[in-house]
């Protein structure tokens, strides 16, 4: 028999319901968000099928021009990975409870004529299944999805996620997840917290965007 893994995910808006709002044209409410529904239950069987990305992966892209801020959100730089496909830079707290990574990369073949909403939407999804998929390895992870939104965010299409993370072994951890899509490449940024809430993380997410995008412009000028 297989063993059932311990994903729990709760009272979020499924993205099959953002593809629809998105392929109709309706442009989100930022004033009164939409109306959080219970997704359909997952299947928590470990499997390869299930293991699959379900989107394409990234175009080999020059991100070289990319400028790395030494600080962001109140957070020090802590590294960079860098591959053909994408580039992750990586920040820390002082005391290291807090943490953020910032991931930059292009769009999957084939996907550049696609609606941004849209496309935001499917780079979205494939976040979060890589979460699920993560709680799927151990029966004693959790996963709980709080929120997810589809939105307007300084005129650019975005996607936004909070979520609690239990793991073996460590403190329930708050998590944050921001993805947007600006001139053709996605920025994505994951932040987590033992101390603060997921509410409180998301807004250092939007904060650490806008930092991202004033240090771009900033050598442009």
């Amino acid at each position: 028999m297989m063993t059932k893994m311990n994903v729990k995910v709760c009272y979020l808006l499924p993205l099959i319901l953002l593809l629809g709002l998105v392929s109709c044209g309706t442009q989100p409410d930022l004033e009164q968000p939409p109306t959080a529904l219970k997704l359909p239950t997952l299947s928590t069987e470990s499997s390869e099928e299930q293991r699959r990305p379900v989107t394409p992966t990234a175009q080999a892209v020059d991100l070289s021009h990319f400028q790395v801020p030494q600080h962001l959100a109140g957070l020090k730089l802590d590294g960079e990975i860098r591959t053909q496909r994408g580039r992750t830079l990586h920040y820390r707290s002082e005391d290291k409870k807090e943490q953020l990574s910032l991931t930059l990369s292009g769009l999957p073949t084939g996907w550049d004529n696609m609606p941004s909403e849209r496309a935001v939407a499917s780079h979205y999804s494939e976040a979060r299944q890589r979460r699920v998929n993560e709680a799927l390895q151990d029966s004693a992870n959790a996963l709980t999805i709080l929120s997810e939104t589809l939105l307007d965010l300084e005129g650019q299409p975005s996607a936004q996620a909070q979520m609690r993370w239990v793991e073996r072994g460590r403190p329930i951890q708050n998590q944050s997840l921001l993805v947007t899509l600006i001139d053709g490449f996605y920025i994505r940024i994951n932040n987590a917290s033992y101390q603060q809430s997921s509410r409180w993380l998301l807004q250092q997410g939007k904060r650490a965007l806008a930092e991202f995008k004033a240090a771009q412009k900033a050598v442009d000028s």
